[in-house]
């Protein structure tokens, strides 16, 4: 059986929707009881829809982790890094759950949380309720392919889950980093084309990087390369996914890692200033209005967990 929770490493849907939880109860059984069951009931789902490729997931808050697996905590999570300096500034909101749902289907995704939602009760409080979608290629709303960088193939279960070298405990797990992004996109689209690509440092069409000789200054493509200071990879899949209406619109940005500390070092060199004083310009023009770290359990640690709970 694949042990890791459907949603993590799965190709790009066309429906997305997101729901960010407060726990109500204190019955902490109860708990462990109704999320390990969650994984399965997504399958159920899954096979009912099965045309909608409808997979998802639940991940647990770093505060609320040790409520609920107090004997248990995996190495390095923590809570989202504090990213502040000048005008760049993405605060941290505490979550205790995330259910992320994404399938083909805008009504296979609204059945599967009517569905989730009945099963968790008035043990939670459904406190964000975010629809996102695929726009045109994969791109997004900003007109630029997103993420053309991210692995693909088995290099994305490589990258995104702990492998049993890390921890026997937690293999398949994850750790993920969110953000959902509020563009301003009527400031964007008056820079044109040309100014929009010196800013990405990407041709818009194609998502090439511009050369070197036709770049002033830094880019976005720069400060987020997935390399650190010393030339090394940094493991991160990154599933992102474009929401709004005609009144406000972003992104909605979910970066997966079995490297923490890595990643955090990612999110810190768009935000921070270098020594040439520059950061991500992209920043510029967006503003994350949420900010939150989970971890994503194995399928099997969530079953483990009920166990222990039962002897």
């Amino acid at each position: 059986m694949f042990k890791a929770q459907s949603g993590i490493c799965d190709e790009p849907n066309l429906h997305g929707l997101t729901l960010f939880c407060h726990v109500m109860t204190d019955d902490v059984d109860v708990m462990r009881r109704k999320i390990a069951r969650i994984p399965s009931i997504i399958d159920e789902l899954s096979d009912r829809f099965s045309e909608a490729m409808l997979n998802g997931f639940i991940a647990i808050g770093s505060e609320y982790w040790d409520i609920l697996y107090p004997e248990h905590r995996p190495e390095g999570f923590g809570s989202f890094p504090e990213l502040r300096e000048g005008h760049r500034d993405a605060p941290e909101q505490v979550f205790d759950l995330l259910i992320n749902l994404r399938s083909d289907r805008y009504d296979a995704n609204y059945l599967a949380a009517r569905t989730l939602n009945e099963w968790l009760g008035y043990d939670i409080e459904i406190a964000e309720h975010i629809h996102s979608f695929r726009y045109l290629d994969g791109r997004d709303l900003m007109g630029f392919v997103d993420a053309p960088d991210n692995p693909r193939g088995l290099r994305r279960r490589n990258v995104a889950l702990i492998d049993k070298q890390q921890s026997d405990l937690f293999e398949h797990s994850s750790y993920l980093f969110v953000q959902k992004f509020k563009h301003d996109l009527k400031r964007w689209d008056y820079l044109g084309i040309e100014r929009q690509e010196q800013v990405l440092g990407r041709d818009k069409v194609t998502s090439e990087k511009l050369p070197e000789a036709d770049i002033i200054g830094v880019t976005h493509a720069s400060k987020t390369r997935l390399l650190d200071k010393n030339e090394q990879p940094i493991p991160l899949l990154r599933q992102n996914m474009a929401w709004g209406d005609t009144r406000e619109q972003g992104m909605l940005a979910m970066y997966f890692t079995c490297q923490p500390k890595a990643v955090v070092n990612w999110l810190k060199q768009r935000y921070q200033e270098d020594d040439s004083n520059q950061y991500d310009p992209l920043l510029d023009y967006t503003q994350a209005t949420i900010n939150s770290a989970f971890f994503v359990p194995s399928r099997a640690f969530l079953a483990l967990s009920v166990e222990r709970s039962a002897c």
